[in-house]
């Protein structure tokens, strides 16, 4: 494996990002975020230095009309710049730094200029990273009632909308199950006490289609309930759901569902990778290590990763490519105690 890292690296440091986007999924800032911990994991300068000029390319040239949702647009770089700030990655102020950019964000969404796809999702997202900037205490009084605003509008509008959007996905995604997504918002904002005796009738008038839905893949089982849990420890003794809690928590046979996900289905999105971090989130600590680690290391993704020496057959990204599989398996294969960028992704934005 390390050979295969190694390899991996030095391809893409080695590649013209000059018609890369910009995004956390699938460009640059994802593979910022990559380099920047690989730095730390190893101790290699060069790594280091490379996430710097990636960085460096990054925010000077985002464009105007960016779009603001966390694949390919402004919640993605504003939440990954925020966590090279809270990890000493980089140094600064967030409130200073990403202001402009919260700025975009906030004016996008007054003017309902926001999601072409997938919107609930989409804005569900913007708002959990709106409602993580409420708990700077440097935020001076009228920024923080904007935000406040933006998100309380918002959150009528998600409300409001078809209830199919609890329905679940086909497969596991750590990003595109509304559901838990939906309840992790409903936490986060009434923890921040602007809005309390809506949000208690929303989990209210909710609760039925949360308690009518048995999610059929194991995995999205698992994320339901996680956050199902976190809402009944805040909210307690809502009719019903210790018991739906409980359904659910039934015949989820962890090394299992590891053996289920597919040989090349690696990627944190909506595979292996993205498992691994929800399993971590719930409390599971290290005792699936060695099944996880065989797993990545036998895929057949390392066999398809190159068309030649030269060139990169796969994709790089961090959510959906090999350095987001990377990064977990060096944490993994190193037992890190630390907070690892998809730790912070997992509990506090998806």
């Amino acid at each position: 494996m390390q050979e295969r890292i190694e390899k991996f690296n030095q391809l893409v440091m080695n590649l013209d990002f000059k018609n890369t986007p910009a995004g956390l999924y699938n460009g640059k800032m994802g593979l910022c975020i990559y380099f920047y911990e690989l730095a730390y994991m190893t101790s290699e300068k060069k790594y280091s230095v490379f996430a710097e000029k990636l960085l460096n390319d990054i925010v000077p040239n985002i464009a105007e009309n960016i779009a603001i949702d966390m694949e390919t647009g402004l919640t993605g770089i504003c939440i990954a710049i925020n966590y090279l700030l809270d990890k000493g990655y980089v140094s600064g102020n967030p409130n200073s730094v990403l202001k402009n950019f919260d700025d975009k964000i906030l004016r996008s969404l007054l003017f309902n200029r926001t999601f072409e796809n997938d919107k609930n999702m989409n804005l569900s997202i913007t708002l959990l990273y709106l409602s993580s900037r409420l708990q700077h205490t440097g935020l001076n009084k009228d920024e923080r009632r904007i935000m406040q605003d933006v998100i309380i509008e918002n959150i009528n509008r998600i409300e409001s909308s078809d209830t199919e959007k609890f329905t679940e996905p086909t497969f596991f995604s750590s990003t595109g199950y509304f559901t838990p997504i939906y309840l992790k918002l409903l936490q986060q904002i009434y923890k921040l006490h602007f809005y309390d005796y809506k949000i208690e009738r929303i989990v209210k008038e909710i609760s039925s289609h949360i308690l009518y839905r048995y999610p059929l893949n194991k995995a999205n089982r698992l994320l339901l309930c996680s956050e199902m849990n976190e809402i009944e420890m805040i909210f307690e003794n809502i009719k019903g759901w210790n018991e739906h809690i409980g359904v659910l928590q039934q015949n989820l046979n962890i090394p299992q569902i590891i053996h289920e996900f597919r040989n090349k289905n690696m990627a944190f999105f909506n595979g292996l990778c993205g498992f691994y971090y929800l399993l971590r989130k719930t409390g599971h600590g290290n005792e699936y290590n060695d099944l996880f680690l065989d797993k990545i290391s036998s895929s057949d993704i390392w066999d398809q990763l190159y068309e030649n020496d030269n060139a990169l057959y796969l994709p790089t990204g961090l959510y959906g490519g090999i350095s987001g599989v990377i990064l977990t398996y060096m944490h993994i294969f190193y037992n890190s105690g630390y907070v690892i960028f998809f730790d912070k992704v997992i509990s506090q934005y998806v």
